[in-house]
């Protein structure tokens, strides 16, 4: 068995299996042709490779956070996915929209990975190790709530973060516009023909005063919540 000395487990540590399954849900939507795009997949392909073969440093390399994050593997991974990203939305950007519910999973895939990958070095920085904090964890209000059809225990929500709206499809029942509540940032799923960006981390409101965005401190029942949805993602990576 490997001792570290003064270094982290980056093989098993959960903010690095979180970004190697961001980037390979990338990879099976390139390699599946999945976006509905006139793109260059040849170059798609190139920075993914790119991307890929710098993880197996990162995810062995052994080394504390605060260096990881500073790496110059890192810093490849981010600049490999930047160019993804700018050939990504030029082709996004020329008109398209998405016509099926898939189309749109996917397009919400892509955003969610990319927020994890362009987000690994700051979560690297952050005090703790604790698998909850691997993906982000927000502050929403709720601007619009209303039964999602063709279900008899679902809600769709429309809430903001102060930045952006999220569309979040839950099972908590007697939510209202005005409402805060603590939601984590989570590969995104279809839910009867609907695509549900997040995941209300329960029903328990948050203060009024809260600050939307970013949570500092979320309540410990939230932190359980996001640390189980976490280790359901790394247990596959392991």
């Amino acid at each position: 068995m490997l001792k570290l000395v003064n270094g982290l487990d980056t093989a098993k540590d959960a903010r690095v299996l979180v970004l190697e399954d961001a980037l390979n849900r990338i990879n099976e939507i390139v390699a599946n042709r999945k976006l509905k795009l006139h793109i260059e997949y040849g170059k798609l392909g190139d920075y993914l490779k790119t991307a890929g073969s710098l993880l197996y440093e990162v995810k062995y390399s052994y080394i504390e956070a605060a260096a990881l994050a500073d790496l110059e593997s890192t810093t490849k991974i981010l600049e490999s996915m930047a160019n993804f990203r700018e050939l990504y939305t030029n082709a996004l950007n020329s008109g398209y929209k998405p016509s099926t519910v898939k189309e749109s999973l996917t397009l919400a895939e892509m955003d969610y990975a990319f927020r994890i990958i362009e987000g690994f070095p700051t979560t690297l920085r952050m005090k703790t190790d604790d698998p909850a904090y691997a993906v982000d964890i927000l502050a929403v209000e709720i601007s619009q709530a209303q039964p999602l059809k063709e279900s008899d225990n679902l809600t769709e929500c429309r809430c903001s973060d102060g930045s952006r709206i999220w569309n979040i499809i839950t099972n908590i029942t007697g939510l209202k516009s005005g409402t805060k509540l603590a939601c984590a940032v989570l590969p995104p799923v279809e839910m009867m023909n609907n695509v549900s960006d997040a995941m209300f981390l329960g029903s328990e409101p948050l203060p009024d005063d809260t600050n939307l965005g970013p949570l500092d401190t979320p309540p410990d029942s939230a932190l359980d919540q996001a640390r189980a949805q976490v280790l359901q993602i790394t247990k596959r990576m392991k």
